[in-house]
């Protein structure tokens, strides 16, 4: 798919936000949506409906997500960060010395990683700093001999740093986790604040008009077929990669009034 197609342009919110999951407000009903989701290498539509919206405020940058779903369901427990076990949605952002990933399962609950680039980690730079401090908090890395490679090199993963400021909430239609009842779907809505965003992005905070920022939506979705479970990855531009290996890959998303 060419980069024009692969390009999405997020709006000023039009009134304030309040992040409750319930996407009929206003403000998200007026917003553009993504096309619908399809599979991240082929660009096959996905098993089930599935769309995005992005838009900022003074707040931050604002994602929503509206997913068909007959059976919402969670494992029940706490997920971590590199099991893909449960149904959720994924924001990715990248920056130019690091990236972050956040995923929302139907319950509200969320992982978070966050990578930095070993070239963009020197001694006194943004990254230098005690939440990155690579001796107490032992990173994992990516892109030594044990895969997730990319041309520019190894990066750390941080598992236990929080987004500054992160909400969530989901709104689900139907009901979570009675796998015997047919549900109609659920929502996701997240804010991200500009405090937190501050650790990737260069530049203003909020974006000024026309800046291009690489943002990855994509749905984790998993498929019960022959007493085999597998994860589906769906995500509105197929990018031939799962997300988070390839940032690069991101939607490019131009900011506007």
């Amino acid at each position: 798919m060419s980069d024009q197609a692969a390009q999405y342009t997020c709006r000023r919110a039009a009134a304030p936000l309040v992040v409750d999951g319930d996407l009929g407000k206003g403000v998200w009903a007026a917003a553009a949506r993504t096309p619908r989701f399809g599979d991240s290498q082929t660009g096959n539509l996905a098993l089930l409906n599935t769309r995005a919206a992005l838009l900022w405020s003074e707040a931050g940058l604002h994602a929503a997500f509206w997913l068909e779903e007959r059976d919402v369901w969670t494992t029940g427990a706490a997920r971590t960060a590199l099991v893909w076990q449960e149904n959720c949605v994924t924001v990715a952002i990248a920056g130019p010395g690091a990236y972050y990933e956040l995923s929302l399962n139907p319950a509200n609950r969320t992982s978070e990683l966050f990578f930095i680039w070993k070239d963009a980690y020197t001694r006194g730079g943004r990254y230098d700093v005690p939440e990155f401090d690579l001796a107490r908090q032992r990173p994992m890395v990516f892109g030594g001999d044990n895969g997730a490679h990319h041309p520019r090199g190894m990066r750390w993963a941080f598992l236990d740093w929080h987004f500054p400021g992160l909400r969530t909430a989901v709104k689900v239609d139907g009901t979570l986790d009675h796998r015997d009842e047919v549900d109609r779907g659920w929502s996701a809505e997240i804010c991200l604040s500009w405090e937190g965003l501050g650790r990737l992005a260069d530049g203003p905070l909020p974006p000024e008009a026309g800046q291009v920022w690489r943002i990855g939506l994509a749905r984790t979705q998993m498929i019960d077929h022959r007493a085999h479970r597998y994860p589906a990855v769906w995500t509105p531009y197929a990018t031939g990669c799962p997300l988070p290996l390839m940032p690069d890959a991101y939607t490019s998303v131009v900011f506007a009034l």
